[in-house]
């Protein structure tokens, strides 16, 4: 498989964090994200978004209150006080808009496996789709993926 560049290649050396991003380890976020079974377009857990950046739940409740850390995912009403982030949104904080989402989920696909003919915003958007349309190819996370196309949906 050949490398990919962050059009299609981690290029953590050239991300050039701002702020609060700077104190991140990009190289543990990119290995923790690349490593897990759930596609970074899909949300997780501030909880093991913490673990991921090697800070604290704490820190990360910090940013998200003062603004200056990742976007969070919109959740159901009434389920609480749960924050959830997509992977692609957090390498796209990090890398200060070098890497974009769709990029970062370019960079998973090929790592799995799922190699594109063509790397391009639309190619990726059209493969995710694609993925999203099988049924029990992430059971771990279709529950909860669920209940995010309802929030979408409303």
């Amino acid at each position: 498989m050949k490398e990919p560049s962050c059009v299609v290649k981690y290029e953590g050396n050239k991300w050039e964090p701002h702020g609060i991003a700077a104190k991140i380890d990009v190289q543990r976020f990119v290995v923790a994200a690349m490593e897990s079974i759930t596609p970074p377009w899909r949300p997780i857990p501030s909880r093991l978004v913490a673990r991921f950046l090697g800070t604290s739940l704490q820190a990360l409740a910090n940013y998200r209150v003062r603004g200056l850390g990742p976007e969070t995912e919109p959740m159901r009403r009434g389920w609480g006080n749960r924050i959830y982030y997509r992977p692609d949104k957090i390498a796209e904080w990090l890398s200060g808009g070098k890497c974009s989402d769709w990029q970062f989920s370019a960079l998973w696909l090929q790592r799995m496996g799922m190699a594109l003919d063509v790397v391009s915003e639309d190619a990726v958007r059209e493969r995710i789709a694609q993925l999203e349309r099988v049924d029990n190819l992430f059971p771990a996370v279709n529950r909860l993926w669920r209940s995010f196309r309802e929030v979408e949906a409303s």
